[in-house]
């Protein structure tokens, strides 16, 4: 533009000044309605959001899959603990907690996702030593037990959910609607009717003693006795016939398992006969 011209500008622009001013009126080459609707045709035509490079988009994406991948990986990745029969064995959870387990025990936790959560699910018989933190819960089939930082004793097994509280305190329940707390010295078991089942001032020596290999029966019936025979010392026990007596009295687990059956079995009006390495045969003595 050269100096002419932007002169010329400059007067026309003061001559519109003058005229508006001195409440001239314009005269418009579009009316109001067609400029209305250029604007609103500008503005739809404008982006509102601003599109992602397509490698973007796939990076975005890998991204969160990986994200979800690995917390999926944290939360279900999971280690079992399995003792067969004739054994026993200390299992060491990721908190310092653990668990003495019994012959034929199992138990499954999950360990990236401990710091989170400190659940485990168990089968059979354990020892807990807890570590004080989070809230912490053993699920089995038949109860869940749940404690802040205590030692006890669960037993389930068949149809038995037994807990013995040590020290601290547990809470053990089978529904958010049935459960209950229990103390140092005291028992919870859930019945077969689902009902929980509360004994105070028990000897918590005597449920515990089967860390130290003996074991202790008071009016257990016969059956369980010798299943906890058969668990012990890894054998297979064959009943000739039903029994139903009940039986008190106590085995070392570092007896001979003839001894022991030597023990058990006149108590009783039984006898034994060993039919192989690991299997013996019960029958009544008719003797």
């Amino acid at each position: 533009m050269n100096k002419n011209q932007n002169h010329s500008n400059h007067e026309q622009v003061d001559r519109h000044s003058r005229y508006f001013l001195s409440g001239g009126t314009f005269i418009w080459t579009k009316n109001e309605e067609t400029i209305r609707t250029e604007l609103l045709r500008k503005i739809a035509e404008r982006p509102l959001v601003r599109r992602l490079p397509v490698q973007k988009i796939w990076a975005v994406a890998a991204g969160i899959l990986l994200v979800a991948g690995l917390v999926s990986f944290m939360r279900f990745y999971s280690t079992n603990v399995s003792v067969p029969a004739g054994t026993h064995q200390t299992a060491m959870l990721p908190d310092g907690s653990s668990v003495e387990m019994n012959a034929e025990s199992s138990l499954t936790y999950y360990p990236f996702w401990w710091p989170f959560e400190r659940k485990l699910k168990f089968e059979g018989e354990g020892f807990f030593s807890v570590q004080k933190g989070k809230n912490f819960a053993v699920q089995s089939r038949r109860g869940t037990t749940q404690v802040l930082g205590t030692s006890f004793n669960i037993y389930s097994r068949e149809e038995i959910y037994r807990v013995t509280c040590v020290t601290g305190k547990v809470r053990v329940g089978n529904s958010p609607d049935n459960k209950v707390v229990i103390l140092p010295n005291t028992q919870a078991e859930i019945l077969a009717d689902g009902q929980i089942q509360v004994s105070k001032e028990i000897d918590v020596t005597s449920e515990i003693s089967w860390k130290n290999n003996i074991f202790l029966f008071t009016a257990m019936p016969l059956r369980q006795v010798f299943k906890e025979i058969e668990r012990q010392y890894a054998v297979t026990i064959e009943m000739e016939a039903p029994v139903h007596q009940l039986y008190t009295g106590n085995f070392n687990r570092a007896s001979k398992i003839e001894d022991v059956l030597s023990f058990v079995c006149p108590a009783a009006g039984l006898k034994f006969e060993k039919k192989s390495a690991d299997v013996y045969i019960i029958s009544p003595d008719l003797e």
